[in-house]
């Protein structure tokens, strides 16, 4: 049964809401034990799941309702953990919803972020580390939820066999394992030719010129030169290193002088820095070397000499690419390139083709298994850097249907999935038979709701 509470508690509990949020009490969208869900908690998430591409992960139906039920089972979980005395790891949220608001910004301009939430940046920002703050309790207690969870080879066998019954088969898409070798441009007149470039532009704003009218006109990063060069407040830790070490020693107003990192070379004007926040906002103006078809050809000549020597036996690839190759990460590996995301905990050493860099697909797609890539250039898709390469594909796996002998890592992946999933509906099913939900009626639709819950 659900906790009865009086109407008397429940008033006073609508009414410090609404006086909190300065809405009216129909915005009220729900009430979780003590906890209220606004309409404009509704609003945001859509509106950001709407701009970030995220309706896909959602299942049919109404998407509002479905966002409505991640908030309850969040609020459930949460007050749980808290119960629990559970310590959720929030120790990269600030600089993850930071990392987010500044793509957002580059993509879409602040002003235009604000007009769409209908808030102001700091207001997104602030809310949008509340809910990730809450989902860090919520992720806690589904740990502690899912821990106990253990699964079988016998049980992923069963799984498998229910779930190759089904009349759509799952296709695994092709995969391929490659190894690389990669040398970077080394040309010291391309780079002579850039810090030229930008200390002419710093002479010229240090002589009175404006700085965003310079990063408009010069600036090679298409995301803000379009702003004069400002990324927007964000956090200084999200930064590549040699820009946040720039900004930390920066006084307000200041340009900096020429700065080296993973993108180009930069100049950067400080425009707010919070040390209480650890927030800055900044100006820059991004140049890249342009490296000539000589460039090139010296890249691709210093490759094929290595080529040569592993395809006269004297060297092996995996042995060349941990002896001569550049990439730092796949060099430790011998060479293999490895695919991890951010956004995911899996590691794996095969890739699927939307998975891959255009260039390297390019250079890959009429390899037989084992044979070696002519040399070919490469534009780093997130930093837009130029390095020359030679791959070696290892193995092809084809297009299949999903079978034990070749997928079983991945079916039981899928079946430990089921299983977490499941364990967490159960929970949050149970757990919201013992709380306090009242639903506002214009949600009563929503597939999930009791209709006790609604108000």
């Amino acid at each position: 049964m659900i906790k009865k509470i009086t109407a008397t508690v429940v008033f006073t509990f609508v009414m410090f809401s609404f006086l909190h949020a300065q809405v009216s009490l129909d915005k009220v969208v729900a009430i979780i034990g003590n906890e209220a869900i606004l309409e404009s908690d509704i609003d945001m998430l859509y509106k950001d799941l709407q701009m970030q591409g995220g309706f896909a992960n959602l299942k049919e139906g109404d998407p509002r309702c479905q966002i409505l039920k991640i908030f309850i089972d969040q609020k459930l979980l949460v007050a749980q953990a808290k119960q629990d005395s559970l310590v959720p790891n929030t120790e990269n949220i600030h600089n993850n919803v930071d990392r987010k608001i500044a793509a957002m910004i580059a993509q879409y301009g602040k002003d235009e972020l604000e007009a769409y939430f209908k808030k102001s940046i700091e207001q997104f920002r602030e809310e949008s580390l509340d809910f990730q703050l809450e989902q860090a309790f919520a992720n806690s207690m589904q740990s502690a939820i899912v821990k106990k969870i253990k699964i079988t080879p016998k049980e992923v066998e069963k799984f498998f066999h229910t779930m190759s019954n089904d009349s759509v088969p799952i296709i695994i898409p092709d995969q391929y394992v490659i190894y690389e070798i990669v040398k970077k441009p080394n040309s010291e007149k391309a780079i002579l030719d850039v810090k030229e470039k930008l200390l002419g532009l710093r002479k010229r704003i240090v002589e009175g010129e404006k700085f965003q009218t310079l990063a408009t006109l010069y600036s090679e990063d298409d995301k803000t030169a379009p702003r004069g060069g400002e990324w927007g407040l964000g956090a200084l830790e999200s930064n590549v290193a040699p820009i946040r070490l720039a900004l930390s020693n920066m006084r307000i107003g200041q340009v900096s002088k020429i700065i080296e990192s993973e993108y180009g070379f930069h100049i950067l004007q400080l425009l707010e820095k919070q040390d209480e926040t650890g927030l800055v906002n900044y100006r820059q103006i991004l140049l890249k070397p342009k490296y000539s078809l000589e460039d090139q050809a010296i890249g691709f000549a210093r490759l094929d000499s290595i080529v040569t020597k592993i395809n006269a036996d004297s060297i092996t690839f995996e042995r060349a690419a941990l002896k001569y190759s550049e990439n730092e990460k796949s060099s430790a590996g011998n060479g293999l390139m490895v695919n991890s995301s951010e956004y995911s905990m899996e590691i794996r050493t095969s890739f699927y083709k939307d998975e891959l860099n255009p260039d390297d697909f390019r250079a890959l797609e009429h390899l037989e298994t084992g044979e070696i890539s002519k040399p070919y250039a490469a534009t780093d898709v997130k930093s837009g850097s130029v390095q020359y390469k030679v791959i070696m594909l290892k193995e092809f796996i084809p297009a299949h249907t999903i079978n034990l002998k070749d997928d079983f890592n991945h079916v039981s992946r899928m079946y430990e999935n089921k299983k977490q999933t499941d364990a967490i509906e159960e929970w949050v099913s149970k757990k919201a038979k013992t709380e306090y939900i009242r639903i506002n009626e214009k949600y009563r639709q929503c597939p999930f709701v009791d209709s006790s819950w609604v108000f």
